[in-house]
Order: structure tokens, then sequence, then C-alpha cells
């Protein structure tokens, strides 16, 4: 099948990237950095997708995962997060190849956790997927879904992973006791664009079972 991934040059979306290739897929990645994939199955566009003109003009692609994103605490969260995310949907789901939309949200659109322009931006993303599933299952019968993630072990999230007084904060209300690989999230992303037929218009906690964070919020300390 044919992929638009975004966000692919590290994190979840690599990971994605680099699984889907492995199992055989066209992948096609955006991201504002360079590729560090070499596969001869993967064409990288070196992209801003907050930059709507800027986006290459594609066709058929049969499953599309909007996973980039930032978090900032400005207003830049809403902008990429958010509104870069819907006009890449608008631009490659809506046309008779699709078969499933895929959003990286996060645990905080569900939680109100985290930056105010973070949680918003993540918010909206999840409240645009449910209006998406909705036109996307009346006119292609294509599936369309949020993974809400909790942490996942990123570059992304050094500045807590590294903090040892930070680190026990979350463990201590994570039940798990971890965090997920970026190749545990990319495996949640496979089964809900490629196996899942039937699923669509949800957001899914995918947290480690984090609770009682509503006065927990560590990043930045």
């Amino acid at each position: 099948m044919k992929i638009l991934i975004t966000g692919t040059s590290c994190g979840i979306g690599k990971a994605c990237a680099e699984l889907f290739l492995q199992m055989n897929h066209e992948v096609i990645g955006f991201d504002i950095k360079d590729s560090s994939i070499q596969n001869k199955n993967y064409t990288h566009f070196t992209v801003d997708i907050f930059q709507k003109d800027s986006l290459p003009d594609l066709s058929d692609i049969e499953i599309l995962i909007n996973n980039a994103g930032i978090q900032t605490g400005t207003e830049d969260d809403i902008k990429t997060n958010l509104l870069g995310t819907m006009y890449v949907t608008e631009k490659y789901a809506f046309q008779e190849k699709i078969k499933s939309v895929l959003f990286n949200s996060s645990v905080s659109s569900l939680t109100g956790n985290e930056f105010p322009t973070y949680v918003a931006s993540k918010a909206g993303v999840t409240g645009y997927m449910k209006n998406c599933a909705i036109r996307l299952a009346n006119e292609f019968k294509a599936t369309c879904n949020a993974l809400c993630f909790g942490g996942v072990l990123t570059e992304l999230n050094k500045p807590v992973m590294e903090n040892p007084d930070l680190w026990k904060k979350i463990m201590d209300v994570t039940p798990l006791k971890k965090w997920a690989t970026p190749e545990e999230a990319a495996d949640w992303c496979y089964f809900m664009t490629v196996t899942n037929s039937f699923c669509t218009g949800q957001a899914i906690d995918i947290s480690g079972g984090e609770r009682n964070c509503a006065d927990l919020f560590v990043w930045g300390e």
C-alpha cells in the first residue's frame, strides 16, 4: 500500500516508516528535517506542514498517519499540531483510494495536563479526527482514529527522561512503571491502519495507565 507519514525523521514517525517499509509498503515521509531513512521504497519531502502551499501534489494515498508535532508552549503548537495536520489531511485523505487515517494525538487532549497551547492543539486534533471519521466513513468507507499516547521514549521527552526526580514523579503515578518505545507506538499505528477495519472515530488512551496527574505537570521544572 501507499503510506504517507508526517514527522518521519525521528521518534514515532521514523519507527512507523521503518515498520511499514519492513512490511513491504511504499512510504512517503514529510519532515522539516532531512531524511534519516535509506530505503528504495521510501520517498522523503523536506516540508513544513504548516506552510500549506509547500505541500507536494501526491495521488492515491491509501493510509495517512498524521504524526508530526511539536511541544513548545507557544502558539506554534497550534499552528503545527492542529492547523498543519488539518492542511495535510484535507489535501491527501479525501479521495477514492483512502483506506485509513490516523492521528497521533496525546493523552493530554483527554486530561488537560501540560502547556495550555499544547493541550489545545491536541484536543483540537482529537475533535478534528471525529469530524474526519464521519466524512471518511460516509464517503469512502475508510477508518479514522486517534492514538492518545502518554509517555514515549523520544528525543522530545529527554528533559523529563534524563531527570531522576521528574522521572520518579511520573513513574509513581504510572502503574506499568514504564513509557512506550517508539517501536511499540509504531505497532499501534500499524494495527489501527492496516489490521483494523471496523473501529473508527475513537480516541484511544495509550498511556501505561498513568493516573492522578491533575496536579502533576513536571515538564520544564
